[in-house]
């Protein structure tokens, strides 16, 4: 099983907009093949929220994010985050072993 996850730092203020957004695209990732399951984090404190993803294989995580960088559309609430985040979103992937 892999592990991507994507935090972003929304700005003060925009917290309500962004929420809305992360859920959107949080739905998108989880309907996406390959993807076992997806979820939104908020923070406990603080302002960066997280999206959280399993996947059957790092290909299938590569097909995710090549779909997001040639339709920008394809999940219209990722790019309309982007004005909303203090800096560009932080993308992981972990490879879970055991």
């Amino acid at each position: 099983m892999y592990v991507r996850t994507v935090q972003f730092a929304l700005k003060v203020g925009a917290e309500e907009k962004g929420l809305a957004l992360l859920r959107e695209h949080a739905e998108f990732v989880a309907r996406f093949p390959g993807c076992g399951r997806a979820y939104l984090a908020t923070p406990i404190h603080g302002t960066s929220c997280m999206v959280y993803s399993e996947w059957d294989s790092e290909a299938d995580i590569e097909r995710l994010e090549g779909a997001l960088r040639v339709d920008p559309g394809a999940s219209g609430a990722f790019f309309g985050l982007l004005a909303l985040v203090q800096k560009p979103p932080y993308v992981a992937r972990f490879e879970v072993l055991g």
